[in-house]
């Protein structure tokens, strides 16, 4: 065929001013946060699971505005869960300490 132009190949997908294709959407740090507070949450004392619970929350709010990346959801919603799963271990394990007397709130001297 004489004449013909060859055919055109289909763009793969946007493509910035510069050539480059757009960066990926990253999920948000506050997301990223919450999760890392509620796992450390767990092994910890119920403060940085507390943490986790409130920014999570926080950050799912933010999404639903449209502040933050859709892509956080699923991170800032894991958060919460294992928060408040970490919170709840930590109470049990309180009232069982405090029930079976083996944890007291005063304070022992010895002399």
């Amino acid at each position: 065929m004489e004449g013909s132009t060859p055919p055109q190949v289909p763009a793969t997908g946007p493509v910035t001013p510069g050539g480059m294709p757009p960066r990926p959407e990253k999920a948000s740090g506050l997301a990223t946060a919450s999760l890392v507070l509620s796992v450390v949450g767990i092994f910890c004392c119920s403060v940085p699971a507390l943490a986790g619970v409130v920014i999570g929350i926080v950050e799912l709010g933010n999404i639903k505005k449209g502040q933050s990346s859709e892509k956080g959801r699923s991170l800032a919603k894991a958060g919460i869960i294992i928060g408040i799963l970490a919170l709840a271990v930590n109470l049990i394990i309180a009232i069982i300490l405090v029930a079976t007397g083996s944890y007291s709130w005063e304070l022992s001297t010895s002399t």
